[in-house]
């Protein structure tokens, strides 16, 4: 027997970690050799075909999930086509929920539902010794679907020295808790199991580990990780004292977490957290209370927003908040209202995402009027309270915060274009999203800073105010110091009145500056950017030059 195990990762960024936990179990257990196929949904599939059969393995697994469902279809289906006698073996959320259908698509030999450190180790040793593998919990075979087992504790021995190596400074994923003490609609986190834990002293010195293995990001896949408070200020001082003794470097750990959850003993030690070594990303999803009692979602919203405002107070800790349209009972007007809410609060990012109906999800399961996509990842296309035509506006207004406000080199641009426009948020992203869908342009930095300033100045923000902010922003977040024709002026005068800076200020060899429109010398004095705001700082000074 020879084992291939793969996770077809959306981007090679992105290291699946299945793959690698389950060799791990499985060489545990049996003396066979397991190989790891990195390869990602965006390579030819001939190519990934022909890696995945390099080693002639029997036996094939797939971790399966909404990104590469069918990428994994087109392959099972060339590799029974080329070796009928290849074992093809499923797992992941995307196949577990949906054994019969998957069935149906494709010609895989067993589904594995549900965590498969035990399961896939007893399958092979039941294949290997020629047993009826019936008895084992959540193997499916065609006409036998079988519940999974209890979930199990995630186990941080299964990281290891291989795993280690082939992140190669690539995001790493680490699971330290499995399942949600909530059960949204949407969702398939809560189940009626208790939450399970890693033991928190494990997951600490896992955590730190994975923090020196030179990745910039530690990415905890834990649906809510503060849902237990002690272990939350354990887990977080923990790595807070590791960092001040040097254990681990400039490594940020992002998890995602019940922000109405805090309390304020948890709040208070963020708060001495040193900047960017913590990320936080709170799903609100909805500020629209029938929406949230549609989805299952019980929140206290003002105790929500207070603890984001407090999260955000110190400027140490980088926030996202989540959003998702096509929601039950959210309107377009209502969820416009719930992006203001958002918005005022003033995360790093504010990501707008879309329903998507997941195998499994209670939202899925019931007929509410919706009508989605049948191919992954099956996205809302309408519900009775929102429009086809509406949800691509909103495509188009998520593109404009992605690349305007997410990307952070526009801020100072937009704060002054909504004092100056009088406009919700909610309206000029709208707006910003329908000039892009329009011009579908690919997007270079100097084609978006183009299109935001003749779109901000046709909007009526005065021209001066709007270079100089646009002037600001370019200078804060490019440390090449250089500037699009549109944001240049007076060329002589900034020369002679840069000679000036750099006799006065002999350090700055060549400083990176530009000329406002009161006179005044803009000039980056930045080597490194901020951990959080990812910008570096800018000096406005009044330096006399000879006309």
């Amino acid at each position: 027997m020879r084992l291939t195990l793969t996770g077809l990762a959306s981007q090679y960024i992105h290291m699946p970690l299945a793959p690698f936990c389950l060799k791990k179990a499985v060489e545990e257990a049996l003396s066979i050799p397991v190989t790891i196929c990195d390869i990602n949904i965006n390579e030819p599939v001939e190519d990934s075909l022909a890696r995945l059969m390099a080693d002639e393995p029997t036996h094939i697994g797939f971790s399966v999930y909404i990104w590469n469902r069918e990428m994994t279809a087109r392959l099972v289906r060339r590799i029974k086509a080329l070796d009928p006698g290849v074992c093809i073996l499923l797992g992941g959320p995307e196949v577990s929920f949906s054994p019969e259908a998957t069935f149906a698509e494709m010609p895989c030999d067993f589904i594995l539902r549900g965590a498969g450190e035990e399961s896939l180790p007893a399958l092979l040793r039941c294949l290997m010794s020629g047993s009826d593998p019936a008895e084992i919990p959540g193997i499916c075979t065609p006409g036998r679907i079988v519940d999974p087992a209890p979930t199990p504790p995630p186990r941080s021995d299964l990281y290891d020295d291989v795993w280690h190596t082939a992140l190669n400074g690539r995001m790493v994923y680490v699971e330290t808790s499995r399942g949600c003490p909530f059960s949204c609609a949407f969702c398939l986190s809560g189940q009626k199991e208790r939450v399970q834990f890693m033991p928190r002293e494990e997951a600490l010195a896992l955590l730190i580990r994975l923090g020196d293995t030179g990745t910039d990001t530690v990415k905890l896949i834990d649906r809510t990780f503060n849902c237990d408070r002690d272990r939350t200020r354990f887990l977080l001082g923990g790595l807070m004292e590791a960092r001040a003794a040097g254990r681990i470097g400039d490594v940020c750990y992002h998890f995602e977490v019940a922000a109405d959850l805090f309390d304020d003993e948890t709040l208070d030690l963020l708060a001495r957290a040193p900047a960017g070594l913590f990320q936080m990303e709170a799903g609100l999803q909805s500020f629209h209370a029938p929406t949230l009692e549609a989805c299952r979602r019980h929140t206290d919203m003002p105790r929500l927003v207070d603890r984001l405002r407090r999260i955000l107070a110190p400027g140490n800790v980088h926030l996202h908040i989540d959003l998702i349209a096509g929601l039950p009972r959210e309107d377009f007007d209502t969820f416009g209202q719930s992006f203001d809410c958002a918005y005022e609060l003033r995360p790093h990012q504010l990501q707008l995402g879309f329903l998507k109906l997941i195998h499994g999800s209670h939202l899925r399961e019931t007929d509410w009027g919706q009508r989605y996509a049948p191919d992954p990842p099956y996205e809302v296309l309408s519900t009775p309270w929102i429009t086809y035509a509406q949800l691509r506006r909103l495509h188009g207004c998520a593109e404009a915060v992605e690349r305007i406000h997410n990307s952070g080199r526009f801020a100072g641009t937009l704060r002054l274009a909504l004092a100056h426009t009088g406009m919700r948020p909610f309206e000029l992203f709208l707006h910003l999203g329908d000039v892009m869908a329009e011009r579908q342009g690919r997007w270079s930095l100097d084609a978006l800073t183009a299109m935001v300033h003749d779109t901000l100045l046709a909007l009526g923000v005065p021209a001066d105010a709007l270079r100089d902010a646009m002037i600001l922003d370019r200078l804060a977040t490019d440390n090449t110091g250089y500037l699009p024709p549109l944001l240049q002026s007076a060329p002589e005068k900034l020369k002679a009145v840069a000679r000036l800076y750099k006799e006065a200020h002999p350090e700055h060899r060549h400083p990176r500056c530009a000329l406002l429109s009161d006179g005044r010398l803009a000039v980056a004095v930045w080597k490194d950017k901020h951990p959080v705001t990812q910008r570096g700082k800018v000096e406005e000074l009044s330096v006399a030059a000879e006309d």
